[in-house]
Parts: C-alpha cells; structure tokens; sequence
C-alpha cells in the first residue's frame, strides 16, 4: 500500500510513460521464464524470501502504470517457488486494500472532480475480479495456473511493449 501511495503521489507529479516500456519488457521475461516453469521444470515450491520490496514496488507501478500490481508481484512471487495457488489469491486479496490506498491518494492529490466514471468502473472491476480470482486458484492445479499466468503475463506485456514503441 505504501508503493502505491507514493506512486499516486509521483504520477500526480510526473509523467510515467517513460519507464513503461522497460517494466513491460521486465513482465515479459518474467512471463517467458514462468512459462518455462510450467512446462518443463518440477514446480518446486519454497517459501518467497523477498516480499515486502516486490510489494512496494508492485504497488508504485500499479499506481503509476495502472496495473502493475498482479502481475509484478504474482509473477516474483511464483519466481521465487511460493505455491501459485497461495500467491494468486494472497494477492488478489491485497489488491483490494491496495485499490483502496491508491484511491485515497489520488482523492487527496487530485480531488474528487478527477475521480470520475472510468476509475469508478475499474474500481467495481476489481471488486468483481477479486473474488473470481480467488475462486478459480481454488479449483485450478498449480501447474496449469502457472501455465496461465505465464501465458496472461508474456501475451498482456508483450502487447504493450508492441503497443508503446509503435
């Protein structure tokens, strides 16, 4: 929640277009080498060592990229062995006080006037979302839920990579 605070904070005060590019290549490896982990390699599943960093940072990038958050920190978390079925819903979960946080800050920067139809309707997304995430990492594997989150990630990134040199 902290990351993303201070992204809303650093958005309302900068342009962020210049670091999507290389965050969106950084999720599409991350997607590849994930994919690789879920075809070819025994899901070997340890305890993530390196989590409040990952959520700062995946916080600040959602705040200032407008989604970085489940893909930056599911896929370190999934990179480091955490059991995928725990990291997506863990995750998701903490979305919702991360939207929450995020939403604050940009009330408190920009007001209410800029708080309009469209982050509303991504904000009931989300509320959505959450609990459907929540439900299908309870019934999927976690090797075909590796396999699609490697799959969501690299297609997802490697679209807007496409998108923002052309």
């Amino acid at each position: 929640m902290a990351g993303g605070v201070l992204g809303a904070v650093v958005l309302t005060n900068i342009h962020a277009e210049v670091a999507k590019p290389f965050v969106l290549a950084y999720l599409t490896l991350i997607g590849l080498y994930i994919l690789w982990r879920g075809f070819g390699h025994a899901i070997a599943e340890r305890n993530a060592t390196v989590i409040e960093p990952v959520g700062v940072l995946g916080g600040f990038l959602d705040a200032t990229g407008g989604g970085g958050w489940g893909p930056v920190v599911t896929s370190n978390l999934l990179i480091q062995g955490h059991n995928p079925r725990l990291t997506v819903g863990t995750v998701n979960l903490a979305e919702f006080f991360l939207a929450i946080a995020v939403s604050a800050a940009f009330i408190a920067s920009l007001g209410f006037k800029d708080f309009t139809a469209p982050v509303i309707g991504l904000l009931i997304g989300g509320i959505i979302a959450a609990p459907a995430g929540a439900w299908l990492t309870k019934h999927i594997p976690a090797r075909p839920l590796m396999i699609m989150v490697g799959v969501v990630l690299t297609l997802t990134s490697a679209f807007g990579i496409y998108k923002a040199v052309s």
